[in-house]
């Protein structure tokens, strides 16, 4: 069909026709790199999560978590602790990014010389670290152990004087550490801190736990355990302890020392030594 124009012109009736333009096509992306990508800033910034803590952070479901965290576990990214809950970022990670942090000690280092101590001692272990004026548990193998008596998980958090770990790091710590930790805790007496009331009963027990060479707990809440730990020393540094609870019944400090403290001794060697060759790895990588 023609149509006439005003002028003397017959162009064909129909759709005029668009200039061309350059091809274009759109990708979308894959959600399945992006959630990978999410659970990964995730950890960087909450490492040691569980699956319901990073539920929360991510907003992904726990089974689509779990896919992805095992995906990442299996290609070398993150790792699991002992109990299968908590979920680190391991060395791999900085081929990716710079934002990870040096506690990867915990899960390279002190991981398996935790779980091969509690193969020699039976008694639950757990490696302790200081933080925010207590001791927190970043590994235990409490779920492991047949004489586990309470179920202390990783995160736990313990009051300085009223815990091996908290005795035996204030210790062995350094003397400006430890004046600034102590002040600390005179301005807030909290349950179980009440010793930094009495100074010189406090001074006498530390004093006791440098001569032995491990802190200990007996005869206090809860006294139906006792616990030694002694400290991960580096010259005058202090990563954390070791510690190994134990049924008050059965053993007392003394006993336990006699019959467990070169283990634990062993123990922490080896991890202060793996995190210092650890170190020097990790400054060599990134000079």
């Amino acid at each position: 069909m023609l149509q006439v124009s005003s002028g003397d012109k017959v162009v064909p009736r129909g759709r005029p026709r668009k200039p061309k333009q350059a091809p274009t096509q759109k990708w979308n992306p894959m959600r399945s790199a992006l959630r990978t990508l999410t659970v990964l800033r995730a950890l960087n910034i909450h490492n040691g999560a569980t699956v319901a803590e990073l539920s929360v952070v991510t907003g992904i479901s726990r089974p689509a978590l779990y896919r992805i965290l095992e995906t990442l576990r299996e290609a070398g990214y993150i790792s699991v602790d002992i109990a299968g809950k908590h979920y680190c970022l391991t060395m791999l990670v900085r081929s990716l990014a710079e934002g990870f942090t040096d506690e990867d000690w915990v899960t390279q280092i002190a991981r398996p010389a935790l779980a091969s101590l509690q193969r020699k001692v039976v008694w639950p272990t757990d490696l302790g670290t200081f933080r925010s004026n207590g001791m927190w548990i970043r590994e235990t193998t409490r779920r492991l152990s047949p004489l586990t008596i309470d179920r202390g998980v990783a995160g736990t958090r313990f009051c300085m004087l009223g815990s091996a770990t908290g005795r035996a790091y204030l210790a062995f710590c350094r003397p400006d550490e430890r004046e600034q930790i102590l002040r600390n805790l005179r301005l807030s007496v909290e349950p179980g801190n009440e010793l930094i009331l009495r100074p010189r009963r406090l001074e006498e027990l530390l004093e006791d736990v440098r001569k032995r060479g491990y802190g200990y707990r007996y005869g206090e809440p809860p006294k139906e355990s006792g616990a030694i730990a002694v400290p991960i020393l580096a010259g005058e540094r202090i990563f954390g302890c070791v510690n190994m609870t134990f049924m008050a019944a059965t053993l007392t400090p003394e006993e336990a020392a006699r019959k467990h403290l070169s283990d634990l001794l062993e123990s922490a060697h080896a991890i202060a030594h793996g995190t210092q060759q650890l170190e020097s790895a990790t400054s060599s990588d990134e000079s």
